[in-house]
């Protein structure tokens, strides 16, 4: 069942959309802006479309709850979890959504790069993110090690056109994840 809708972004688009019209910005910050914005609609636009594929899925599941759009501070980190399953046992996996219009390449190093015709753009890894709002989430509740959040396994979907959900693959290492939360790296 679904618990948590995502949150209402129309006024922070209409507060940029807004922005870009002041005569304040020189040419360079508004060229900023408008990237910024496109971005910001495209990624909405994906975690709406997971969203949706997740709520058909999970909507009528009376063994584990499903929130959209989780913001945690704990200290001074902060995690924006896209989409989080929990289920009645316990066990909980995070989504964490990216929607790219370019061809994605990870490399051997687990690098991620977005590939747009000849142009190239390295990208922050999901793994990573979803590893970070793991242990941020683990913080905020206090959780034993055996009930540590897991991020998302990478596996096809089918979630429509440019909707991807990567996490973090199902063999890592449980301890070395420990390790990761424990260090801050």
């Amino acid at each position: 069942m679904r618990m948590k809708s995502a949150d209402d972004k129309t006024k922070r688009l209409a507060l940029l959309e807004d922005l870009q019209k002041s005569t304040l910005l020189d040419a360079r910050q508004k060229d900023w802006l408008h990237t910024e914005l496109r971005n910001l609609k495209a990624g909405i636009k994906g975690e709406q479309a997971a969203a949706f594929y997740l709520d058909g899925h999970y909507k009528d599941r009376q063994n584990n709850v499903l929130l959209h759009d989780l913001r945690l501070v704990v200290d001074d980190e902060v995690a924006q979890i896209d989409h989080l399953v929990i289920n009645r046992t316990g066990y909980m996996v995070l989504i964490e959504t990216k929607n790219y219009s370019g061809d994605l390449e990870v490399n051997a190093h687990g690098e991620f790069t977005v590939r747009y015709g000849q142009d190239r753009y390295g990208i922050a890894s999901p793994f990573e993110q979803s590893r970070r709002h793991a242990c941020i989430l683990a913080d905020q509740l206090a959780l034993p090690d055996f009930m540590q959040p897991k991020p998302a396994t990478p596996a096809p979907v089918a979630a429509p056109v440019n909707a991807t959900s990567v996490g973090v693959p199902e063999h890592a290492d449980a301890l070395l994840a420990k390790k990761l939360c424990n260090s801050g790296g």
